[in-house]
């Protein structure tokens, strides 16, 4: 089955390697500071600091990231960690940082991988304020049903759909966020706890800014403001050119459909 999915929507895969050390993994949940942390690891000197929004630009990732949870569910019922460094390189190696769902979703694989990378787990101090801004913001997008209709027209839309919203959000958050995400993010933060000893681990909300994070990197801490990116961010706008490409197959598909059953009914009439 997988091999039909890479065969019908097919993009080309990274095949990246590791050339640049992998220093710090921001393991909290998207919608926690993510972007503004992203953006200040790269202020920093954390070249590349990846993020959800690198599917975006290279919507192939999802392909391997999609692998990668194959492997994830595998090993776990397995009671194996089956993910390593090179399995991950694939993706991020040519990342010194790594924020955003992905971390979360992997983090205790990632953490096993690099065991001399730095913990940052970010989550916001008010929780029921982070579960009404992933409602606002990517859950609209994940139950979309026009959304998920026109994923089956377009390669980029399919492997977002396969490989993050039915794939990596839905296991990360058991089925369901709107039910779940309270219990899943106090487990998660229970778990990188005991994964990660304490002097390799900053717990870390946005708004305490730069002196914490500056500290706990040994980083010298920068005379700017502390970025402050991605508020409300309508999600659904940064996918239009793919958008409009299915909308575009999608009209091609019916003609085609039209066409075929108008022929028919002259052959047989």
């Amino acid at each position: 089955m997988e091999f039909v999915k890479e065969a019908v929507y097919a993009l080309q895969p990274p095949c990246r390697i590791r050339t640049v050390p992998l220093r710090v993994l921001a393991v909290g949940p998207s919608r926690s500071g993510t972007a503004s942390l992203q953006a200040a690891l790269l202020q920093l000197g954390y070249q590349h600091t990846y993020h959800g929004f690198d599917p975006t630009l290279h919507p192939e990732d999802d392909i391997v990231w999609h692998r990668l949870r194959l492997k994830q569910e595998c090993g776990r019922r397995t009671g194996q960690h089956c993910l390593t460094a090179t399995d991950f390189d694939q993706v991020i190696g040519h990342c010194a940082a790594i924020t955003d769902h992905a971390a979360a979703a992997f983090a205790p694989e990632l953490i096993t991988a690099y065991p001399e990378a730095k913990v940052i787990l970010n989550i916001r101090k008010d929780i029921n304020a982070w579960h009404n801004s992933v409602m606002k913001t990517l859950v609209p997008l994940q139950t979309s049903w026009t959304f998920w209709f026109r994923s089956w027209f377009c390669s980029e839309l399919f492997w977002l759909q396969e490989g993050f919203f039915r794939g990596n959000w839905q296991t990360f958050y058991r089925g369901s966020f709107e039910k779940h995400s309270r219990r899943v993010l106090e487990d998660h933060c229970h778990l990188v706890r005991s994964l990660v000893p304490p002097d390799r681990l900053l717990e870390w909300d946005v708004t305490d800014g730069w002196e914490p994070l500056c500290e706990f990197l040994k980083q010298p801490v920068p005379r700017t403001p502390f970025p402050t990116l991605n508020k409300d961010l309508p999600y659904e706008q940064m996918f239009q050119d793919r958008i409009a490409r299915a909308d575009a197959n999608i009209k091609s598909f019916v003609l085609v459909i039209f066409l075929s059953g108008l022929f028919l009914w002259f052959v047989i009439y």
